[in-house]
Parts: structure tokens; sequence; C-alpha cells
């Protein structure tokens, strides 16, 4: 057999006899390794390009997505947002209704006839709708205004959470379709709110100290004796003694924020401005214009903390400047009763005077001041001073609503102070969206 061989083109050419030499061998086998490598080496950095390249794009990818995912949460936050709060501003344009409706009446010859049979119109219907809830319209257009069907139970939580059972919420949904509103169901909407009330003309109005003047005695001003009223008693006595707090001083420190001079009013002489102007790391002056919100009385030195925390339901910055005996609190009638009845009846007195005017009033409303002071003379043992009838008056003209959207997880809460008492549509003086 003949043997098949391979010549390289070298070899051919070689003369013969010739051997090729031992270095050029090697030559050739380095150059044909390095060939080998560097086609590893190609493939090497190919695959790594593409494994670059997919982490890129996954990078990118979950970017995009965990970016769309954000929008869409966003998006559907702000819209419940909005819902939330048109349905809080539901429950402030109802009470603005009712008030218009109230003051109305309040005017009207109506009041007269009221009033024969013991009854404030003037207040009549606001003090009968003192919370509003989808949850109590839900109850009652199911019930055609029937409440008496419902449990106890259900009532009471209408009352305090506002809500009502699934059941109610669906019935209320599928059967209030009439007339124009036929395509939609009135109560057909999600999310809730919840409304109430309150008249600002039932505590002691801050911002009466305004209008002093330095030649004003504090202890002889009416709101300054009406304010150290409601921090009377014996039990209060001892709060104030157990925390070293001079009343007068707290006092004359809220009639310095908002009189217009710069000395301090009462038993301590001295500049306004030193009780605050060396406050870390924020000092500040004292304003001397009225207060703006209840909240700005913390800035009052000796009100930060638990003295606006225990007061701040008897007092307001807003209103007449008169109390109406007809809504004020049992704490602030005790406070009027101890700071203008002669004498400044013991506690147990005043207690035994709130019980008996308890009980006139659930069968009529005061009509006028001088029908009250009459009333604590010949029934109470109670003579009261000349200045009661200059601090108390028998109806309400402004009012703050607070009203809470619920859609979701997103609630919108609007707080507004309504002023009735020049205009009959009400004047806003007070507008918070929290």
């Amino acid at each position: 057999m003949m043997r098949m061989i391979r010549w390289s083109w070298r070899e051919l050419t070689r003369p013969r006899g010739v051997t090729p030499h031992p270095r050029h061998a090697r030559w050739r086998e380095t150059m044909a390794r390095g060939r080998v490598r560097s086609r590893s080496s190609q493939s090497g950095v190919a695959l790594l390009v593409v494994v670059s390249a997919i982490m890129i794009i996954t990078v990118l990818v979950s970017e995009m997505n965990y970016g769309a995912r954000v929008r869409l949460l966003l998006a559907s936050h702000q819209r419940e947002e909005v819902q939330a709060y048109w349905l809080a501003r539901t429950g402030i344009n109802m009470y603005k209704l009712i008030l218009a409706g109230n003051m109305a009446l309040k005017n009207s010859s109506m009041a007269e006839y009221g009033g024969m049979f013991g009854v404030n119109l003037g207040d009549a219907l606001w003090q009968a709708v003192p919370f509003i809830s989808t949850g109590l319209m839900r109850m009652l257009f199911v019930s055609g205004g029937d409440v008496d069907e419902f449990e106890e139970e259900e009532i009471r939580e209408v009352a305090t959470t506002g809500a009502v059972s699934d059941e109610i919420a669906e019935q209320s949904r599928e059967e209030l379709s009439t007339g124009h509103f036929s395509d939609k169901h009135f109560l057909d909407f999600d999310g809730d709110f919840n409304a109430s009330i309150v008249d600002e003309d039932s505590k002691v109005n801050l911002n009466a100290f305004s209008t002093r003047t330095s030649a004003d005695i504090l202890q002889e001003e009416l709101t300054a004796t009406t304010l150290y009223g409601i921090m009377s008693g014996q039990e209060q006595d001892q709060w104030f003694y157990d925390r070293d707090i001079d009343r007068w001083e707290i006092i004359g420190n809220v009639a310095d924020w908002v009189d217009s001079d710069n000395a301090r009013c009462g038993l301590r002489s001295g500049y306004e401005d030193d009780l605050y102007n060396s406050i870390e790391p924020d000092p500040y002056l004292a304003k001397n214009v009225p207060f703006d919100s209840k909240e700005e009385i913390r800035m009052v030195d000796g009100w930060e903390g638990e003295v606006y925390d225990k007061y701040k339901d008897r007092i307001t910055v807003w209103g007449a400047g008169k109390i109406n005996i007809n809504t004020a609190s049992r704490e602030v009638m005790f406070g009027l009763l101890k700071a203008y009845c002669q004498g400044t009846p013991a506690d147990s007195v005043v207690e035994h005077c709130q019980d008996t005017m308890a009980e006139q009033v659930m069968f009529s409303d005061w009509q006028q001041a001088s029908e009250f002071t009459d009333y604590l003379t010949n029934n109470c043992g109670c003579t009261a001073d000349d200045n009661m009838a200059n601090v108390i008056s028998t109806s309400s003209t402004v009012f703050t609503v607070t009203s809470m959207g619920v859609v979701g997880d997103t609630t919108v809460t609007i707080t507004a102070v309504l002023d009735y008492g020049d205009s009959g549509s009400g004047t806003m003086k007070y507008w918070r969206v929290d």
C-alpha cells in the first residue's frame, strides 16, 4: 500500500537534505498555542459582554417596572385623597346649609312664638344635628327616617364611629335610585365622611383681651375674671399648687400676647418680649395682635403643655365674646358662677345650683340673660353681680365644623370656623386641611 503523506509548502520547497532548525520548530509551536489562546480570550470577552448586557437590561426593566408601580400607587393615593377631600367638603357644606336655615329661623317671626314655649329657635336646628355621617344618612334613608327599627347597638355604633353594617350599606346603594338620579344611586359611592359641629360662643374668647389698654387692671377685666373663674375650685386650686403655677400670671401672659403695648400687665413688671427673646433655638417676640388660631395659644409663656391641654375645650379665639349659657359646658358654667356670684360661693353651692339648673333646662332654654340671673337669685341662693349680664348670651353665631373624609387608607380632615353674626350666609373665619 502506498502511504499517503501530507506535505506542507515549506517542506516541499525546502532543499533536499536540509532539516528545519529546532528553534524554528519551537517558534511554530508557540504561534499555534497563541492562536488557540487568542480564540479562547475572544470567546471569554464575548461571554462577558453578553452577561453584562443581560444584567443591564434586567436592571433597566426592573427599574422601569418599579417606577411604573410607584407612579400607579401615587396616582391611586392622589385619587383617593381627592375623593376624601370632597367627601369632607360634603360634611362642611351640609352644616353650612343647616346653619343658614338656623339663622333664617332665628330671624323669622316663628322665633318669638318658639320663645313663648321655652324653645330658643336660634340654636334649635344645629343642636338637633350634632353630627352627620354617611352611616347616619344610610340608616335614615333605608329606614325612611324611622330609626326605631334598628337595634340600640347599631344606633350607638353609628353615633360613635359613623359605621353601619354591610347589609345596610349595600341596601342604601341599591334602593335609592329616584328621579333625575336614576342612573346613579344617591349613596352609591366609595368612602365615608363624618362631620360634627361645636359653637365657639360656649367658650371663653381670649381675643377679647386685644381691646385692653395699659391702664386697665387685669383683675378687674371681665375676660380675665371669667378665665380665672374656670380655673377656680378646690380641685383646680390643688392642680395649680402642685405645679407651682400662678393663675393670674399666665392669664396676664395671654393678655400681653394680644394687647397692643409692650409692657407686662398683672403684678409683674417688665417687657413682654423678655419672656420669649431668650428661647432656644428660635426666639420670638410677643405678637401684640389677636390670635389667628387656637394652636397659637401654645406659644404663650405658661400655656405650652399641660395648661393648654387641660383648658383647650373651654377657651377659644373666635366669637362675639359672650358665653352662650344654653350651650356652655358644665365646667364653663361652674366658672361663671364662681366668678360672678357674690361672695365667691363654695364648690358645693355651685354644684347644687348647676343640678337645679339642669332640671330647668330640660324643659326650656334661657331666653334672656336677665331671666338667668333672676333664676340664680330665686332658686339657687346665688346672687349674680352686675357684671354677669355683660358676659353671657342666649344664642350662638360662631361655629367650628370638623369634617373627616375617608377613602381606603386615605383620610382628609377639614376644620372650618363659620361666623353668622353679620351675614345670614356666614363668613369663613378659618380653614384648615389635614
